[in-house]
């Protein structure tokens, strides 16, 4: 994958914000990466930007507990965009159909994301930014960095708790990396260290500990060509669970649960495991082959939603695991 110009992301932005105002917008997920990367790139345009989307999950709440930044939760539905759009930037979104809604058709759209598989392609006339980064926050900040705009506290802690977050603690972190998060920690005077003990702050209530317990004492495990993966059910956080999984002893966890679309598959996979060949991303994008729905992420953190019997999507996505470590 090559190194993307982004002298040209400049160039589109300053033309979108002659045009009118722009939205910067997340996925469905509301994750980290996307909620970072979106407030700080808006935040680095300027009051003609704004970030927006229909989700914003709850570590990304945290950690935008004690700042001053703004993001505009929209109706799926019906979501209402700033009047006057120059243009639309869509961040983290490896298709369309994860940001949650349809886009209008007339304005211009460019997308910055890392991930390498999709469930479906970007219109034609999207100017697309690709990266081989752990994470889009990176993207984010090789753009600031020829943009030369200045980089807060506040828009420092968003960027490395994106990275650190999409990353997994780095243990999924690509080449690249660990020099951007010197950059950013060295620019900001932010220390990585006091981030993650920021993120990692949070107080579950009874009921989510009760639930996450639970989804672990009921999991099952299997091994599939080597890998030892586990499977469960789970009420409430997922990815807590399917972590858990993987520091109890498994290479692959995945983690369902009920949603009022259908079903959530979350997946979470260990260095080891990505080492081996595991592709979690690849795994989720075959599922949307085989059973419709919406799937995609990374190597070692993905997931798939759609409508499907539990049994037939544990079944399916252990199917599709076995046949990527096979080729």
């Amino acid at each position: 994958m090559s190194v993307p110009d982004y002298s040209k992301l400049s160039n589109w932005i300053d033309s979108a914000t002659e045009r009118g105002a722009v939205a910067v917008i997340t996925h469905k997920n509301g994750d980290m990466d996307t909620i970072g990367s979106a407030l700080v790139i808006a935040k680095a345009i300027g009051p003609k930007a704004r970030a927006c989307g229909t989700n914003i999950g709850s570590l990304a709440k945290r950690m935008l507990s004690d700042m001053d930044y703004g993001f505009h939760i929209l109706d799926p539905n019906r979501p209402v965009l700033p009047r006057s759009l120059g243009g639309i930037i869509v961040v983290d979104s490896a298709s369309p159909g994860q940001i949650g809604f349809e886009l209008p058709d007339s304005v211009p759209v460019c997308v910055i994301d890392h991930h390498t598989s999709a469930s479906e392609e970007w219109s034609k006339d999207a100017l697309i930014f690709k990266a081989d980064a752990s994470s889009t926050a990176e993207m984010v900040w090789e753009w600031m960095k020829i943009r030369t705009v200045e980089l807060n506290s506040s828009s420092a802690t968003l960027l490395l708790a994106a990275i650190i977050s999409d990353t997994g603690r780095f243990k999924h972190a690509r080449p690249g990396c660990y020099r951007r998060v010197e950059e950013i920690s060295e620019a900001s005077g932010v220390d990585p260290v006091d981030v993650i003990e920021k993120m990692e702050s949070k107080d579950l209530n009874y009921s989510q500990r009760m639930g996450i317990l639970k989804a672990v004492s009921h999991s099952n495990s299997q091994d599939v060509a080597g890998i030892i993966v586990a499977t469960t059910k789970a009420s409430t956080h997922e990815g807590v669970v399917a972590h858990a999984l993987i520091g109890a002893g498994a290479h692959v966890a995945f983690v369902q649960k009920k949603i009022p679309e259908g079903m959530r598959i979350t997946g979470r996979a260990s260095r080891t495991a990505t080492n081996q060949g595991v592709n979690l991303g690849v795994v989720m994008s075959n599922l949307v082959s085989k059973l419709g729905g919406e799937g995609g992420g990374h190597p070692g953190a993905a997931g798939w939603s759609g409508e499907v019997h539990p049994v037939e999507l544990e079944s399916s996505v252990l199917a599709a695991l076995s046949t990527e470590l096979m080729n």
